[in-house]
């Protein structure tokens, strides 16, 4: 499994999103790992944030880091949240 790289003291915790967000999981587990995942997000403390949000904008292809970039803090935020809740609702679809 890759390891997305973490410097901060929320290593696990940024690794454990960005798995989520960007990795395929079978359906049950996408499922099952929602609840956890959007807590651990939820917890993080603004540079912790920052760092994940500047992780994950090198995953995005050029259109869609245009429209993160485009994004203040609350934004990027409210993002990531529905791209989480896609995924599980997606997850539950399939």
């Amino acid at each position: 499994m890759y390891r997305f790289p973490t410097e901060d003291i929320f290593d696990e915790q940024i690794d454990c999103i960005l798995r989520f967000l960007f990795e395929y999981q079978p359906v049950e587990q996408k499922q099952q790992l929602y609840g956890s995942v959007y807590t651990l997000f939820m917890q993080l403390d603004l540079a912790a944030h920052y760092f994940l949000f500047s992780l994950i904008e090198e995953q995005l292809p050029r259109r869609a880091k245009l429209f993160f970039i485009a994004e203040d803090y609350q934004g990027k935020k409210d993002m990531i949240v529905e791209v989480m809740q896609h995924c599980r609702s997606y997850a539950a679809l399939a």
